[in-house]
């Protein structure tokens, strides 16, 4: 992850940015770079995605990265999975309001999911904030709900997801990284 620190960044900067396979947000005036992600975090973005989908209210859509999202502020940010009612759907990017936004910790984007973006999602009032923690060794679901315009853990497990707010999703993390042979 790079961080190009610039006071001002803007929509229009960001989006003269490179289609060059990396991943552009822009949070608080500075743009973001991120790599493409490694393996293991697109097994995990695959089968929770699928997880949400089955899950997933008639008159909402999960979405995966890359996708944009447009925040109050003169902010885009790229979350992992996204689970959105119909009326957020625009013709190039989701804007708010959302039901739940999903972050996948990786090595390289640990800091920035678990608090710069957990911050951001938090002022914007997203209401459901998960993150999965993809760090071989350090695996973490953590279920964050806004309660009083603050995150509070609703939920925090490293052996399974059992959680049903806002959507009920079951399964062990193991199966989420495991590769099907």
């Amino acid at each position: 992850m790079t961080l190009t620190q610039h006071e001002g960044f803007t929509i229009a900067d960001l989006e003269d940015m490179p289609e060059d396979g990396r991943r552009y947000e822009l949070i608080g005036g500075s743009i973001v770079v991120n790599a493409s992600p490694r393996p293991r975090h697109q097994l995990a973005s695959k089968r929770l995605c699928e997880l949400l989908g089955a899950a997933c209210p008639p008159d909402h859509e999960v979405f995966y990265a890359p996708l944009d999202l447009d925040l109050p502020d003169e902010q885009r940010v790229e979350p992992d999975l996204l689970v959105v009612p119909h009326a957020s759907i625009g013709e190039e990017r989701i804007s708010l309001p959302v039901l739940l936004l999903v972050e996948l910790v990786s090595p390289s984007t640990a800091v920035w999911d678990t608090v710069a973006k957990r911050e951001v999602y938090e002022v914007a009032g997203v209401p459901h904030y998960w993150m999965l923690d993809t760090r071989e060794g350090q695996e973490r679901f953590t279920a964050l709900r806004l309660r009083d315009g603050a995150y509070e853990v609703a939920f925090q497990s490293t052996d399974r997801i059992e959680f049903d707010d806002p959507l009920s999703v079951s399964t062990p993390l193991a199966d989420l990284f495991a590769v099907r042979r």
